[in-house]
């Protein structure tokens, strides 16, 4: 009797941690997509696409302005495909530095949260964490981009 009792405080706990992760992941996507946390992905990733190669030879064939635009066009119709994964990435980097309540706190109550200053004191946590997540989707959508930028260039 006392092995099962011992066994399933062991698996409760088990459950109620995940079930805490989960919960710490669906708080932090919901606090990303009420305020827009993850609308950086446009500006980093023309960022990124204009320090590219491909970028160079577009410059090269149809001027800066029409580089530029082209490149933004296909950033912005790729966009819808990528945004998701990289909100999932953002939430999940926020739940492994701030607990559920805290994320709710700050869902709930935005930047009057008691908790506002330690989330800004760990963005480059979050920076660090959201690079390892994210650098292999980035590439991807910069890579796709591109190829259809160039695809689209026309000489000048």
């Amino acid at each position: 009797m006392k092995k099962f009792i011992f066994y399933s405080i062991i698996i409760f706990n088990f459950i109620s941690t995940i079930a805490t992760a989960a919960s710490s992941n669906d708080i932090a996507l919901l606090l990303i997509q009420k305020y827009s946390f993850g609308r950086n992905l446009t500006n980093i990733s023309y960022q990124a696409a204009t320090q590219t190669q491909t970028y160079k030879i577009i410059v090269n064939k149809a001027g800066e302005k029409k580089a530029e635009s082209t490149v933004k066009g296909e950033i912005n119709k790729l966009l819808p495909s990528y945004q998701d994964q990289w909100n999932k990435n953002l939430a999940a980097s926020y739940a492994q530095v701030m607990s559920a309540e805290k994320l709710q706190s700050l869902l709930d109550e935005g930047p009057s949260s008691k908790y506002a200053d330690e989330l800004k004191a760990k963005q480059g946590e979050i920076g660090t964490l959201m690079q390892s997540k994210s650098t292999g989707l980035l590439n991807e959508f910069i890579t796709k981009a591109m190829d259809s930028a160039l695809k689209r260039t026309k000489a000048k």
